[in-house]
């Protein structure tokens, strides 16, 4: 018979062994370290008792995670499983959060995650998912807020007081708050240099700032410690954006051919940043025709039925750099008509907006780039990620005003970029001369 445990960070779990329950825990903190095998070990923890319904929930969210119609299916699966008389109080929350993700609810989600951290506030898995789904949702004022209503809860001699510090950061980096971002990073690492999501956090920093070098010293310094994440792709990713700024193609395209691409994953989450690192060299001039045909190759089988329009957007991307215009219509076409409600409302808002602009820029139709991008910059939050990975669309903005000859408009996007990020304006002119433009233009 099931009973109330009290799991590594005090917070009660109903289990019928409290073995299942450490398991459990170690699946909980991988999940927060971005580390391991948490599937692994989740399904051991079910394993250990079929009985304990948070594993299962767990379980589901990690097929959740992967943003795929499978990992929705098989989500619903297990959720089905789980029944509807569920005791305890962390459980019913937690049940509620997973079935309205896997409905396509993603507000609704974290409704309910959040009502779990108001009866225990260091609930680390609610956190870690809420924010994770913040980020889905291009929410950033949730993503700091969700960490900062509960950091007295989380005392620094608490388990786990790295962790909370490393998703605070981010949530306070996304809200431009620079040096208060740093600090809580800086300190998560200091309780564990291989906390990669306090890395992740501080090399936004650097990328918002325009701290390149830093960026790049940082993140080759500290390399040993993140490389098994693995979430590693996407501070290799990082990386490679600061050597696209620093002017540093050939150093890009390297980290896109080994530590990025050379696995070939079909996991969204590296996907993503593949198709964006290649866009974004394109856009300084180099050729990447054939690494495009290989990674579009590579994710044919991926977009059959959207569930995000980010994922989809890179898809375009990815198709677009390949030259085909068949694939790049049919995801546009298949984000006409979306049933979930939160990919539904996202892809009304900006989404449908960005696969039509990138789908035109890499077809050759700059002006109706322009015209579909200057609509929707100030909304594009809508489908979802961050600062840095929505830049991709000012830099695409610049490119087409180059290329369509708008002199004007183009001046102006440099102008502006140039103020925000004085560093960049060396990027921002080779932009332009690789698109076509003349430097002439930004001369006011």
């Amino acid at each position: 018979m099931a009973k109330a445990f009290a799991d590594r960070w005090g917070v009660p779990v109903r289990a019928a062994h409290e073995d299942a329950v450490t398991i459990l825990d170690e699946a909980v903190e991988e999940l927060a370290a971005l580390a391991g095998d948490p599937v692994a070990r989740a399904d051991a923890a079910v394993a250990a008792d079929d009985s304990m319904v948070l594993g299962h929930i767990y379980r589901a969210y990690l097929q959740l995670y992967g943003t795929t119609p499978e990992g929705v299916a098989a989500a619903g699966e297990i959720l089905k499983r789980v029944g509807e008389t569920v005791t305890g109080e962390r459980e019913q929350h937690h049940l509620r959060a997973a079935r309205h993700w896997a409905e396509g609810n993603w507000e609704a989600t974290t409704r309910s995650l959040e009502r779990a951290l108001l009866c225990h506030p260091r609930d680390l898995l609610a956190l870690k998912v809420a924010q994770d789904l913040y980020f889905f949702l291009g929410n950033r004022l949730e993503l700091r807020d969700t960490a900062a209503r509960v950091l007295p809860a989380w005392p620094r001699s608490q388990p786990g007081w790295g962790y909370v510090q490393g998703i605070y950061a981010f949530g306070l980096e996304e809200n431009a708050d620079y040096r208060q971002a740093e600090s809580r990073a800086r300190a998560a690492l200091e309780a564990n240099p291989k906390d990669v999501w306090a890395v992740h956090a501080l090399a936004h920093v650097f990328e918002m700032e325009g701290s390149q070098r830093d960026g790049v010293r940082f993140l080759s310094t500290s390399a040993p410690d993140w490389s098994p994440s693995y979430f590693a792709i996407h501070n290799w990713w990082h990386r490679g954006l600061y050597h696209l700024e620093l002017g540093e193609l050939d150093e890009a395209m390297a980290l896109y051919d080994d530590p990025i691409r050379a696995g070939r994953s079909t996991e969204w989450l590296d996907v993503v940043d593949a198709a964006a690192l290649l866009w974004r060299l394109a856009l300084f001039g180099a050729d990447v025709s054939e690494r495009a045909e290989q990674l579009a190759a590579d994710i044919d089988d991926l977009v059959s039925s959207p569930v995000y329009s980010f994922n989809d957007w890179h898809a375009v991307m990815a198709f677009g750099l390949a030259g085909d215009v068949q694939r790049t219509e049919q995801v546009i076409a298949s984000n006409r008509h979306l049933a979930a409600p939160t990919n539904a409302g996202a892809a009304e808002r900006a989404g449908l907006a960005l696969l039509e602009a990138f789908g035109a820029f890499a077809a050759g139709h700059p002006d109706r780039a322009i015209d579909l991008l200057i609509d929707i910059r100030p909304r594009a939050n809508a489908v979802g990620g961050s600062h840095a990975q929505r830049d991709v669309i000012d830099l695409t903005l610049i490119a087409a005003a180059a290329r369509a000859g708008d002199d004007g408009l183009t001046r102006a996007l440099v102008t502006e970029r140039i103020a925000r990020k004085p560093t960049a304006e060396a990027a921002a002119r080779r932009l332009v001369t690789e698109n076509g433009g003349s430097l002439d233009a930004l001369r006011w």
